[in-house]
């Protein structure tokens, strides 16, 4: 079984600002000081994804184990990539 933890908590944010102007939109991309909110925010968003496809991976099925692993190895895949995103 996988944890359920791709991103370290080494990106997780201090209590700082996020970094954006004010009055700028909450649609636009962060400020490079905010990477490591959006990160913290990003895997709090695959966590319960992750959780549901740990639980899975135990099914007696094994199509459905097959299926669960799947989602693991892409979920931590995309996880990976995001921490491994050159900073601003």
């Amino acid at each position: 079984m996988q944890g359920p933890d791709p991103i370290s908590d080494d990106d997780r944010p201090d209590s700082s600002p996020t970094g954006a102007p004010a009055g700028a939109p909450s649609d636009s991309l962060p400020a490079s000081g905010s990477r490591s909110k959006v990160l913290h925010d990003i895997r709090g968003l695959l966590s319960p994804a992750l959780l549901s496809a740990d639980r899975l991976s135990l099914h007696a099925d094994p199509k459905v184990r097959e299926l669960a692993e799947q989602i693991i190895r892409s979920i931590e895949q995309a996880a990976h990539r995001l921490k491994d995103l050159p900073p601003g």
